[in-house]
């Protein structure tokens, strides 16, 4: 796995744990490991999930390249990042043009901020075309 070029040995990100709506505090240094950090919702702790969430990144089943099929009767083959987000591409506007922009449905999550929240619902509305979102 390549490390970041902005990261140093011994110096620790803030982020927040990805797992639930809490958004906890947390950081995480280049030797992966992950350690609570003093915030409001988590007040310097960590829950078993954001405990381990830096274990995802080493674990042998991690995907780290898009894998693609065009048919469900092929197996999946290592595809680029353009390759694969050209195909989602396609594949929606093929959706709404056979069966309606609203065949498109989109699902946001406890995590977003009332700001990001606005611009999921802007993309769906707008660059979607659909009525079918999920704010969570």
């Amino acid at each position: 796995m390549a490390t970041p070029a902005h990261t140093t040995a011994g110096q620790a990100t803030p982020t927040h744990c990805p797992y639930c709506a809490l958004q906890c505090g947390m950081s995480v240094s280049r030797e992966l490991e992950v350690s609570p950090r003093d915030f409001p919702t988590s007040r310097g702790g960590l829950c078993q999930k954001g405990w381990t969430s830096a274990e995802v990144l080493s674990s042998p089943g991690r995907l780290t390249t898009p894998l693609l099929r065009e048919r469900r009767d092929e197996p999946l083959r290592p595809v680029s990042w353009d390759v694969a987000l050209d195909f989602v591409a396609g594949r929606l506007a093929r959706l709404r043009v056979e069966h309606g922009p609203d065949s498109v449905a989109v699902f946001g999550g406890g995590g977003l901020t009332n700001e990001k929240a606005y611009v999921l619902g802007k993309f769906a509305r707008v660059a979607l075309g659909t009525a079918q979102i999920d704010y969570n």
